[in-house]
């Protein structure tokens, strides 16, 4: 990432952290732990996603001390009938041992899938960083709405291909 996007996710972080009723500096002082999910899209080919995941886990730790202590919840988005979830820490991701079981994704995939498991399992989550390469399909506009709304559209961030938006600005680019 070039110092521009740095700059970007910097911010975007910032817009979705500080969204009324999510992570609040209020809350932040109370030593509460930050809830987190990492969706990584397994169709980047792995030494790719290592430093891509890494160069952001770095940048959110050097950017502010809420990063210091986070519950990561990590997302592998293989395909539609594979997406793998677990709990790991920042230094895992940052030592690349959360790709022990790493497998090219091959077939196309559905965004309305990944949004689906989103809301059902991550709405605890105050910030989701997708990064992903665009090889998927966004699926029925109207089913991606409601799986987005009421809460997933402003705690999502997509890093598409050096490109960083949040959930609001990409479901209005990809769905209209």
């Amino acid at each position: 990432m070039n110092v521009v996007q740095q700059m970007q996710l910097k911010n975007a972080v910032e817009r979705v952290l500080h969204v009324p009723g999510n992570y609040t500096e209020a809350i932040k002082h109370t030593g509460q732990v930050l809830e987190m999910a990492l969706v990584l899209d397994y169709h980047i080919s792995e030494p790719e996603l290592r430093m891509l995941s890494t160069e952001i886990v770095d940048l959110l730790k050097r950017h502010s001390e809420v990063f210091r202590n986070v519950r990561l919840n990590v997302i592998k988005w293989v395909d539609d009938t594979c997406i793998c979830k677990e709990v790991s820490s920042m230094a895992h991701v940052r030592m690349g041992q959360i790709f022990g079981d790493y497998v090219q994704g091959s077939s196309r995939k559905s965004f309305l899938e990944l949004a689906r498991q989103l809301k059902l399992f991550y709405a605890r989550s105050k910030l989701i960083l997708v990064l992903t390469d665009g090889s998927f399909y966004p699926g029925e506009p109207e089913k991606v709405r409601e799986q987005m709304h009421p809460f997933l559209h402003r705690k999502l961030l997509i890093l598409q291909n050096g490109k960083v938006c949040i959930g609001t600005e990409w479901m209005r680019e990809i769905l209209t």
